[in-house]
């Protein structure tokens, strides 16, 4: 996401937005066009090199760690900045989510033709800095997909904006509709103010990386490996337990 100082995004008009398509560099034959400038700074940097280079690593980080025939659900996705690269692999199903409506609306328009194995949902959160207006709490929504629906999780500079209380309540949510076996890749900050675990506001959040794991534990996110620094933030790869393990927690969260 880009920073709150950013211009671009916030002059314009969010019901025109999603219609433009980056005229410099068109859409080719069976390909998918690029977003415009606008639409690439609202949900990542404007600069069409930097766009491709973060989304296309973080694709390949992301596929390093899927099964075959995956069911993928990318939380913040902008206006398909992954979804582009995912959209390479034909066995590959995916849902994006993300609060700033024009990113969806016109990912909607440019994976229509993959609408059998993309899909884009807009929700009404309520940001201070990206959606003033949104009637739902970050920590009252719900992912749109049953339990135990996806292999896994993408979250690429998601929690680096997430107060404690919704970070601790997407945990939950991830938690929820991963299979058991299945996995999360989720990017933050790593330097939180001195003597704090978990610290910033909307525009950048910063939390102690073993605070954030103890987070994920417990909300039944086993910690399998901290992957490294992908453009300036941390990237841990979680585990859904399978099997008894995963049984075991699902019964004390019942009860």
């Amino acid at each position: 996401m880009t920073d709150a100082g950013s211009v671009m995004w916030r002059s314009a008009s969010p019901k025109e937005l999603h219609m433009f398509d980056d005229q410099d560099w068109p859409a080719q034959p069976n390909s998918l066009p690029l977003p415009n400038a606008v639409l690439r700074e609202a949900s990542s940097v404007a600069d069409v090199a930097a766009f491709m280079a973060i989304g296309e690593a973080w694709a390949q980080m992301v596929s390093a760690y899927l099964p075959a025939n995956p069911r993928v659900l990318d939380v913040g996705c902008g206006c398909g900045k992954l979804a582009r690269f995912f959209y390479l692999n034909p066995g590959l199903t995916y849902v994006g989510v993300d609060l700033y409506e024009p990113g969806i609306l016109w990912c909607q328009k440019a994976f229509a033709g993959a609408s059998d194995r993309f899909r884009f949902v807009h929700f009404d959160g309520n940001s201070e800095v990206y959606n003033a207006a949104g009637g739902v709490k970050a920590s009252e929504y719900v992912f749109p997909l049953k339990a135990g629906e996806v292999d896994m999780t993408v979250c690429a500079s998601l929690f680096t904006h997430l107060f404690e209380p919704d970070a601790r309540h997407y945990l939950a949510e991830i938690y929820r509709v991963t299979k058991p076996g299945g996995a999360a890749i989720i990017s933050i900050h790593v330097t939180p103010a001195e003597g704090t675990k978990f610290s910033g506001d909307e525009a950048r959040i910063d939390i102690d990386p073993d605070y954030f794991a103890s987070l994920c534990v417990e909300a039944g996110m086993h910690v399998e490996k901290r992957i490294g620094v992908i453009y300036g933030q941390t990237a841990f790869l979680l585990r859904k337990p399978a099997g008894l393990r995963a049984a075991a927690k699902a019964f004390l969260k019942r009860g």
